[in-house]
């Protein structure tokens, strides 16, 4: 029986990009989630509008980017978009724009879910008493859709830190790129993927900890 000897000094040899690689998903997470969220929150506003012109392409947006794997639309977006259109945008904001896109069409449901789960008659009653919609909205309706939109939406951002590994395959150097890298040089594929599991789970843990405390709170 082969007894595998563990090596973590390639870590410590290679900490400067395996830092490098964490810090760029971070900044590729926290940008997709304001991103993602902005664009759901108008998404979800689109598809309750009476407006057709408005609703429509909102609920067609939100279907093609649920059902589109987000694999396969970071590779179309980088490869289709430079011969087809003469657009050439970095792998990074590629990925930006992939993974925004993605969440922007689940966060939209859950926003969606939330205000609809508020009854008409606090809406009509507002209105009544001489508030906008804008008011009606930030004041009445979305503080009590809190409580909904929270659990969902949480789930969705722990799963956006996660889809931020897909980015590797467009060559973002994000912390699985950098890992694949440093495994190319080093040979230590176990060590690698262990210290990469463990800095995704000192990333989620403490947001979904957070979230969590956030959702109790409300």
């Amino acid at each position: 029986m082969v007894v595998y000897t563990w090596d973590f000094s390639v870590i410590f040899t290679y900490k400067e990009a395996i830092l490098k690689g964490t810090l760029i998903t971070l900044e590729l997470t926290f940008f997709s989630i304001i991103l993602g969220s902005i664009l759901g929150m108008r998404l979800c506003l689109m598809k309750l509008s009476k407006n057709p012109i408005l609703k429509y392409p909102a609920i067609a947006f939100i279907e093609v980017f649920q059902d589109l794997p987000l694999l396969i639309l970071l590779i179309w977006l980088f490869y289709a978009l430079p011969p087809l259109f003469g657009i050439h945008i970095s792998a990074f904001l590629t990925a930006l724009i992939g993974l925004s896109l993605n969440l922007g069409a689940f966060s939209a449901e859950i926003f969606r879910a939330g205000i609809i789960s508020i009854p008409k008659g606090q809406r009509e009653s507002s209105i009544a008493l001489g508030l906008s919609k804008y008011q009606t909205m930030k004041d009445i309706i979305l503080p009590q859709a809190k409580r909904v939109i929270i659990p969902p939406l949480t789930g969705r951002y722990i799963e956006t830190i996660k889809l931020t590994s897909l980015a590797s395959v467009i060559a973002v150097d994000e912390l699985l790129h950098s890992g694949q890298n440093l495994i190319s040089v080093s040979y230590r594929p176990l060590e690698v993927y262990t210290i990469i599991a463990l800095l995704y789970l000192a990333i989620i843990v403490p947001l979904t900890l957070m979230l969590k405390k956030l959702e109790k709170s409300k």
